[in-house]
């Protein structure tokens, strides 16, 4: 049997899987932490704040997320990378108490994944 979900729906039980997720934050100073999805894992998020090389004094969010947490969500609820994208970060603002937007979004390079 097929269930048409509704869009407001749908973000609310993806919010509720990741309030569900057993998260690990690693604070590394500054303010700036990593986030993982079990003790042991490799970082999923990546928050960081990054001064400006044009304006001095200035500094702004990022939030850093890992594909692979992305193409999961993706696939397990059917929906788009994008549109998972802004529901994870709808999801960190929340738990962290931030204001990011898909303008502070970036994706975690490979290299960052392989640091730990």
């Amino acid at each position: 049997m097929k269930y048409i979900i509704n869009e407001n729906r749908l973000n609310d039980l993806i919010l509720k899987y990741l309030d569900n997720l057993d998260w690990w934050e690693w604070d590394i100073g500054d303010g700036e932490f990593d986030v993982a999805d079990g003790r042991y894992e490799k970082p999923k998020l990546r928050f960081r704040i990054q001064y400006s090389s044009t304006m001095p004094d200035h500094s702004f969010d990022v939030i850093y997320v890992s594909q692979e947490l992305v193409s999961k969500l993706s696939k397990m609820f059917s929906i788009p990378e994008y549109d998972t994208v802004k529901i994870i970060i709808e999801w960190f603002n929340k738990k962290y108490n931030k204001s990011l937007t898909m303008q502070d979004f970036e994706w975690m390079d490979f290299e960052e994944e392989n640091e730990d």
